[in-house]
């Protein structure tokens, strides 16, 4: 579906394209010059941010959050929507396959004020909406994380799933994937913003933000990950060292029981009445001893955290 011109108090237009059907491919083929293997981009869900310069015009591709996307997405087409931008020098038409909140906002805003008077403050505002939808879903990675932290200094170890490490570690890298080939794209259409370099700059200095906070949760996380492991390695030890000292404390017993156990008719004492007493107390002597040693080495203690 086209819509109306959503700026007719301008000296540019702005269409937008909701879902377009074949009836509506030959109106912007014709009407709007724009290009058909451009328009079967737009409706393809594996296309990555990108950029392209014609004789016809500018051509954008971007990719905005989804903002009901589950919460166990992890792939590009999961988590993000698509978005076009194909400009001319009087004309911006927007094309995306689902409706968008923010470009029902940004009209809704540009009717009740002047604002914004040129073509390319038009663009900045759409681009900039696009990159603002990953805000929430980067605060939101954020609160995961402190989940983490939480979870992992507070040795609940039982609370970390190899899924919901999956699924945030997922997040994070779609996420700055999708910015950094966004702002590549962007830094390929300076032509389009030769005579504003300020809007572009504005983007630019949002989309850094944005991969900066990305990239300092993800460099935290991996230490905090890192953490993670060497805890449960020393959770590990800690057993085997108990192991090991019961180990220890039952090997000499295990021995005078076997040697006894053996089948000879000659062995020392076998025939002595008070041979078991003498045994046992052997026995018990050497657990204690065993025992008193390990405990004076603080074998039975942990270090206090």
């Amino acid at each position: 579906m086209i819509t109306e011109n959503l700026l007719t108090d301008r000296d540019f237009s702005w269409f937008d394209v909701v879902e377009p059907h074949t009836m509506d491919f030959d109106r912007l083929s014709t009407e709007f010059n724009l290009p058909y293997l451009l328009v079967q981009d737009t409706l393809r869900p594996e296309h990555l941010p990108k950029y392209e310069f014609s004789e016809e015009g500018h051509f954008l591709m971007m990719r905005s959050f989804d903002t009901e996307a589950t919460h166990d997405a992890t792939t590009v087409q999961e988590l993000t929507r698509k978005i076009a931008l194909y400009i001319t020098d009087d004309r911006v038409l927007s094309i995306h396959r689902v409706e968008l909140d923010y470009i029902g906002k940004i009209a809704e805003a540009c009717k009740k004020s002047d604002m914004p008077k040129t073509l390319q403050g038009l663009v900045h505002k759409i681009i900039l909406a696009v990159i603002r939808s990953y805000e929430n879903p980067i605060d939101e990675l954020q609160d995961q994380y402190d989940e983490f932290e939480t979870d992992i200094l507070s040795k609940k170890m039982e609370q970390l799933g190899t899924k919901r490490i999956y699924h945030f570690r997922r997040k994070l890298f779609v996420m700055k994937r999708i910015l950094k080939q966004t702002n590549d794209a962007l830094t390929r259409s300076k032509e389009f913003w030769t005579d504003y370099p300020s809007l572009l700059q504005d983007i630019k200095e949002n989309i850094d933000q944005l991969y900066f906070q990305l990239d300092e949760i993800s460099d935290n996380f991996e230490h905090l990950f890192e953490l993670h492991i060497a805890l449960n390695d020393q959770r590990a030890n800690e057993v085997m060292k108990v192991l090991t000292v019961f180990s220890t404390v039952l090997l000499p017993l295990n021995f005078i029981a076997s040697f006894y156990g053996m089948n000879f008719i000659y062995l020392p004492g076998l025939e002595s009445k008070s041979s078991v007493y003498i045994l046992l107390a052997v026995m018990i002597i050497v657990s204690l001893s065993a025992i008193w040693y390990f405990r004076r080495k603080g074998w039975f203690t942990t270090p206090k955290e």
